[in-house]
Order: C-alpha cells, then structure tokens, then sequence
C-alpha cells in the first residue's frame, strides 16, 4: 500500500468525481501537497459556550426574570425537588454564574450574559491549547483540522520520504498579530475557536507541521482559474481550504509553475502506456473540448472478469499529476454502470434519504452520460436487466417518497 492510499482513506479519482461532476469544473491537474502549519501552543483566557442543562436553562432565567433568589423559592416555583435544585445551583456556582449572599442567590456578570444569549459560557482562567495557522499569512485553520481521528499533522520527521507528497515551503515566520486577532474573529465556528479567547500568549517558539491535501487545479466554466482543496477527512471540497490555497499566491504560483514544466504530451503517453501493459486493444485516445483526455475501450473490457471493473468507467486514473477518463461509447454499457452504482448506493444504507440520493445518482448519471437518473427510469431500467432486487429496493425508495 502506498504512502498516499494509507494517508487517504478514498482514492485521488474521488476528488476528481467530485471537482468536475459536483463543483462542476473543468480539471487540469491533481496535485498531492503538504500544506506548511505553524503549530502554536498558547495559554489564554478563554470563554466557552454550550447549549444549556435544561435545569440549569430555567433556574437561571427564573433568578434573571422573576425575581427568584432562594432555593426553596426556585423549587416551588418549578416544582422540582429542593435537594435537586440545590445541587444544580451550586453546580452553577462552580463554573461562576452564580453568587450568594445570606441564601440568596444572584447572576454573576457571565451568568446574566449567559441568560441573554441562550448559551452557557464558562470562563477558564490560563486555559492551554494548541492553535492551528496556515504557514503563509497566518490564518488559522478549520475545525476539521483539530480533529486527530480524520486529520494527520505531519512533523517534518513523518514527511513521506518517497516522493508522493510535494511539500510546500514557506518564506514567512508566524506572524503575532494571529493570536489577538482570535478574539474578534467573527467565523470562530469554523476555526474552532471557543466564544472568547482574550489575551493569548505563546508558550514557546511555533512549531512548523504539514497538512496532507489533495489540490484539483481546473477552471470555471467562466474560465476563472480554480483550485479546490481536499482534506483526509472527506473526498468534498474544503470551502475554507480551498479559499486558502486560492488566495495565497505563493501557492497558486507554485502549481502553475508545475503545470507549465509538465510535458505537453505526457497524459497521451501515460494513457497509452496504462493501455498498453492491461494490454487493452483497439483502444483510442479521444481529447474532449473540455480538455479532458478519454481513453476510449470497447465494451468487452469492461466487467467483473475483465480486465477493467464496471466501476472504473467514467471515473479516472491518475498517474502523478495527470489524469485521463476510461470511457465507452456503447451507452448500453455505461446504463448498466449507473445500475450498478445505483445498486451499491441503496444496499449499503439502511435507511435511505430521497433528498440526499438523488443529487447522488444524478451525478453519477453526468459522470457516465447515462441520461435521465430519476427513480422510475431507473427502475424501467433495472426491469430491462432483469435485476428484481434492484426493482424492489427502487420501488420501496419510491413509496417512501410519496409517503
């Protein structure tokens, strides 16, 4: 298994599906990159907000709105157990909402907030985190980058020694404006980032580490020049990564620097060699207007005995940072591709929903230029082969649909 098959776990082809059937973009290249992170540990005084206790919702609002400021007065008035309510109080006495003065109790300047807003903060003094920022400008990275379990950080040791990964380098040193710059941001959903974070300092110097992405480089149908960027976490497009890539020239410069030193004729060669050694006859190569290079087969090269499976029609193989379509005109063939990618989407899924299917085999439909994707032509087409499981699982999608 290579280095990139076990960082990814989906196949470059994926975000090549999705890029040019999804995002509707014309591709060029496909480029596997590490992204320079400066990795920052900080300590702070950080503010996070969650979604209320339901006790805890309403005996706040309670002291807030109706004047309550005893236990046995918040009890009665909720019909809740006094010890009960005891407990949540001093609950939210510990995370600081709450004071008390001769048994009554009041909202702190946090708990009164936390009432206003609908939120509960909790206010965490020389709080320790790490932070995540793009090695370019200093901008700091979506959430999904905090997660380990779909993510990998790379410390230059761990950098692929074999060549499947270009790393990026970077001329710019983490810049500190970064850090206050967290407290006002206005996206800190999207980063990660907890309600308040005031007055971070660096513990240390920041420590440099790579981000694995895979770059599709293309254009727009308006012909605007297009990067989008893909993480291990999922083969869609990262809107925010991609926004990354597309706004840091040392990046883009750099890709299409790589684009123009490339061969002019090196897809033709690759495809005809990938060709050749499958030893896959009366093949053509056939460039779309689009650009897009197809190596062009006859249908009885495709299938489960064959030299190609069925589901590597219309997808892509990649070789580098080239890349060309197995295709077929037989348009018998490429339906009884979008049956069986039909087949594979509804088996494996228990419960299935119309409105997130469909966009699914619509796509798959473009992908192959199989026509109309829509649940009764499916089904007439899966009647024609024959397949009475498919039938059925069709029909059952259908009546769930109209319920």
């Amino acid at each position: 298994m290579s280095t990139k098959a076990k960082l990814f776990p989906y196949p470059e082809q994926r975000a090549l599906e999705d890029a040019t059937f999804e995002r509707d973009i014309i591709p060029l290249r496909i480029h596997s990159l590490l992204l320079p992170v400066w990795k920052v540990t900080v300590q702070a005084t950080v503010v996070v907000a969650e979604d209320y206790d339901l006790i805890d919702r309403y005996l706040s609002r309670g002291i807030a709105e109706a004047g309550l400021s005893t236990t046995p007065e918040l009890a009665a008035f909720f019909s809740l157990e006094p010890a009960l309510v005891d407990r949540a109080l001093r609950a939210l006495e510990a995370v600081g909402h709450l004071g008390t003065t001769d048994g009554h109790w009041r909202l702190t300047e946090v708990g009164l907030r936390s009432v206003r807003d609908g939120r509960r903060y909790e206010v965490t003094n020389e709080d320790r985190r790490e932070l995540y920022f793009d090695g370019f400008a200093s901008r700091p990275l979506p959430k999904v980058c905090y997660d380990p379990r779909k993510v990998t950080l790379l410390s230059p040791d761990d950098v692929p020694p074999n060549g499947w990964f270009r790393e990026l380098f970077t001329r710019w040193s983490f810049d500190l404006a970064a850090l206050p710059a967290l407290s006002t941001n206005p996206d800190r959903a999207r980063f990660n980032l907890p309600e308040r974070i005031d007055n971070p300092r660096p513990l240390g110097p920041p420590e440099l580490v790579y981000l694995p992405l895979i770059v599709v480089s293309g254009v727009s149908p308006a012909g605007r020049a297009r990067h989008l960027a893909y993480t291990q976490a999922s083969g869609e497009a990262d809107q925010d990564l991609s926004a990354l890539v597309e706004s840091t020239p040392d990046i883009t410069a750099s890709l299409r620097n790589e684009q123009h030193a490339a061969e002019p004729d090196r897809e033709e060669k690759q495809a005809t060699e990938w060709a050749d050694r499958l030893d896959l006859t009366d093949h053509r190569l056939v460039r779309l207007p689009s650009g897009l290079l197809r190596v062009v087969l006859p249908a009885e090269h495709f299938g489960a005995d064959r030299a190609l499976p069925l589901h590597q029609l219309g997808s892509f193989v990649v070789r580098g940072s080239t890349f060309f379509q197995p295709w077929c005109d037989d348009v018998r063939l490429r339906q009884r591709a979008l049956l069986s990618r039909t087949r594979s989407l509804l088996t494996t899924r228990a419960r299935i929903d119309t409105t997130r299917i469909r966009p699914r085999l619509e796509r798959v439909a473009r992908q192959l230029d199989a026509g109309r994707a829509d649940l009764t032509t499916l089904r007439a087409l899966a009647e024609r082969s024959g397949d009475t499981g498919l039938v059925t699982r069709l029909d059952e999608l259908m009546t769930s649909q109209r319920a």
